[in-house]
């Protein structure tokens, strides 16, 4: 008892335990959240609760399902692929897998009259084509932006240079460059079909597979450089992207900045078991091949028959020839 009182080390023990039990608790995730994604804003804070000092990383909330602004942003940018994804199977069908079986630019040319009513007149071509393509690519970008933000709150970047030596904005995908890749590739492309042609003659009736074969025969080397990667871009965003809808992230992951090639999906060294990498694997031979064929039947029809097609003749060609020259920037040597 006097060992206790002249302040021993059982004393001091005593008094080091109870300086523990007065810590306020700390709580504790089972899991990691995904900082890249927004889960680790996914909990809202009450309006009765205290709010503690510091900041508040969490975006307000709308309407009476309490889901914030990403959650709507991603909904619109997955069903606004829907339109385009349809628009895209007739296209492919017109342009390449009919005329890889006709063998024939003429024969195939009627296929297209058939269809084009449906996807060229003006109320129908922005609702399957103009608006959710708009719409995917402004939303893809805002939701870059909101987690850029998040990730720049979360540490205390404030400043241009803070969120610079950060780097906040999410890592790109290979779904997203690509997206990013089809964006300038397909304004070529409708600006060679469709704007010009509005422009010189005032609509796209003369615009047909004639006229993208009188353009391979004036400049093939642009045209078959050009072809290949625009349908290879396309196609592999595409299936990436139903892939992701599906839950295969084939195209859609990626690797956070600084990881090892034994790390995946940056949860902290989290190693994925033999099961997981043969599904992972999996998944991406399933994936990676269905783009692969899909990408390979479009060229097919679309360089090895339109390709070849030849040029057009009478006055039908001197009309293409004006329409190619009158292509911004680029016509003069199409």
């Amino acid at each position: 008892m006097d060992y206790l009182k002249d302040g021993g080390p059982d004393e001091a023990d005593a008094r080091s335990l109870f300086s523990m039990q007065e810590l306020d608790p700390s709580p504790v995730e089972d899991q990691v959240p995904d900082l890249e994604s927004g889960d680790y804003f996914a909990k809202a804070v009450d309006a009765t609760t205290p709010k503690r000092d510091g900041a508040q990383f969490s975006f307000p909330k709308l309407g009476l399902s309490g889901h914030r602004w990403d959650y709507w942003l991603s909904a619109i940018q997955r069903y606004s692929t829907y339109p385009p994804t349809a628009f895209f199977a007739l296209h492919v069908a017109n342009t390449s897998l009919i005329p890889l079986v006709t063998r024939s630019i003429p024969s195939s040319e009627s296929y297209l009259l058939l269809t084009r009513p449906i996807y060229q007149s003006i109320p129908l071509e922005h609702v399957m084509l103009t608006v959710p393509i708009l719409t995917h690519i402004a939303t893809g970008v805002t939701l870059r932006s909101i987690r850029a933000r998040r990730r720049a709150r979360l540490y205390g970047a404030e400043t241009r240079q803070q969120r610079y030596l950060l780097k906040s904005w999410p890592v790109v995908s290979l779904q997203s460059r690509l997206g990013y890749l089809l964006i300038p590739l397909l304004g070529t492309h409708v600006l060679v079909n469709r704007l010009v042609p509005l422009h010189v003659e005032g609509g796209s009736s003369g615009v047909g597979l004639g006229y993208v074969a009188h353009g391979f025969a004036r400049n093939p080397l642009f045209w078959n450089l050009y072809y290949m990667l625009f349908v290879a871009a396309g196609v592999w965003h595409i299936v990436g992207g139903w892939a992701a809808w599906r839950g295969w992230r084939v195209t859609t992951a990626r690797k956070g900045r600084g990881e090892g090639s034994s790390v995946h999906g940056g949860y902290l060294g989290y190693m994925e078991s033999q099961e997981q990498q043969k599904r992972r694997r999996r998944m991406w031979w399933i994936v990676n091949g269905i783009a692969a064929l899909g990408t390979a039947l479009w060229l097919a029809g679309g360089l090895g028959v339109v390709g070849y097609g030849g040029k057009g003749s009478g006055w039908e060609a001197k009309n293409w020839d004006e329409l190619y020259k009158n292509v911004p920037v680029i016509g003069s040597w199409l």
